[in-house]
């Protein structure tokens, strides 16, 4: 009787550590796979998310700029809430961000930081030649919801 109450007990733990280790792998699953959805969707989306942060025209301005405010989140907002509420600088007619590469380097499900080159064409407004430049930021995103949101941003080159 002894030996068979031992060897429950025995049984029982073992079940458990079972379980316990089957609920672990099927967490770290579900933490994986949720990682590279935002992989997947950091990759699709960034680069318009920060071309539409960055690109503004001195008709439509004051709509640019509220769009892009909706793009953005934390300290990154408030430090340039400022500069989203007035046009373009002066002389410039149209500034236009073009992502020209994405590239995801390192994302969770709720947050991630991205490294995207893109083409900056600033379009005068006295109808002189457009200056073009080549930039890359690291553009660091988190999950608001069922959206991303830029929270920082710095100019690599």
């Amino acid at each position: 009787m002894r030996t068979a109450a031992i060897v429950g007990v025995v049984a029982g733990v073992v079940v458990a550590v079972l379980i316990a280790a089957l609920v672990g792998v099927l967490r770290a699953s579900a933490s994986d796979a949720a990682d590279e959805r935002a992989r997947t969707e950091l990759r699709r989306e960034a680069g318009r998310i920060v071309a539409q942060i960055f690109s503004v025209d001195a008709a439509t301005w004051r709509a640019d700029r509220a769009r892009a405010r909706g793009l953005m989140a934390g300290e990154f907002a408030a430090r340039y809430a400022a500069e989203l509420g007035r046009p373009p600088a002066d002389g410039a007619r149209r500034i236009t961000w073009t992502s020209d590469a994405v590239a995801v380097a390192d994302a969770t499900a709720e947050s991630g930081d991205v490294v995207i080159a893109g083409t900056v064409v600033t379009t005068p407004a006295d109808a002189a030649t457009p200056v073009t430049e080549k930039l890359s930021v690291t553009v660091r995103f988190d999950r608001d919801g069922d959206r991303w949101v830029v929270t920082g941003v710095d100019v690599v080159s």
